[in-house]
């Protein structure tokens, strides 16, 4: 009750105030290492979401892009993650840009259309420039690195340019309607089936 009527030795209460500093300290870096826990969490969560998402919907070709752009590669054993490889995007890219920009030349509208080069190629460059400007634009967002920008495009013209191109003057249509008439001739003509003898006459 009488330490309040003498002044505290300087040196105490410096001691006191560091203590209580060390002591603070050590509680914000709780919190700090408790809510990276917990983003890491939400992220890892949020990944396995969007990979079974894809898996689902994509098409065969989408879903390979996608997971090549978050690095994994395909083993024997279904596809991996290796420890050395980052991805080169995140989910946010793949989902806002890439799979909106690349459905159109995996569907079967555009497969089985009859399209001349010219406007593919017209098509697969407004394509291109427009996934580039949001490369560019929103590079932060969508945790890209500038090293990586040819890479992520040519990975994205690999998928495209293939789809799109079975298009070109109707082949697809063409090809399946040959295909079809000949399924639908053999079913006819099952007579023409018959096993052939020596030098092709019929048994």
């Amino acid at each position: 009750m009488f330490e309040s009527f003498f002044p505290q030795n300087e040196a105490v209460r410096e001691d006191k105030r560091f203590n209580k500093e060390i002591q603070f300290q050590r509680e914000q870096g709780a919190l700090a290492v408790g809510a990276s826990g917990e983003q890491t969490e939400i992220l890892e969560r949020e990944n396995k979401s969007d990979l079974i998402k894809w898996q689902q919907e994509l098409d065969d070709e989408q879903l390979k892009l996608a997971m090549q752009l978050k690095g994994f590669v395909m083993t024997d054993d279904g596809w991996i993650k290796p420890e050395d490889k980052m991805p080169l995007c995140n989910n946010t890219f793949i989902n806002d840009v890439v799979i909106p920009q690349t459905t159109p030349f995996m569907s079967r509208n555009l497969i089985n259309s009859n399209l001349t080069e010219d406007r593919i190629l017209i098509g697969l460059e407004s394509t291109a420039n427009e996934i580039a400007d949001n490369m560019v634009d929103g590079y932060d967002i969508y945790g890209i690195d500038f090293k990586n920008y040819d890479l992520i495009m040519r990975l994205i013209k690999n998928t495209i340019v293939a789809g799109a191109f079975r298009s070109v003057n109707g082949w697809t249509m063409k090809t399946n309607a040959t295909i079809f008439k000949r399924i639908e001739s053999a079913h006819e003509n099952p007579q023409q089936q018959q096993k052939k003898g020596l030098f092709g006459f019929n048994q």
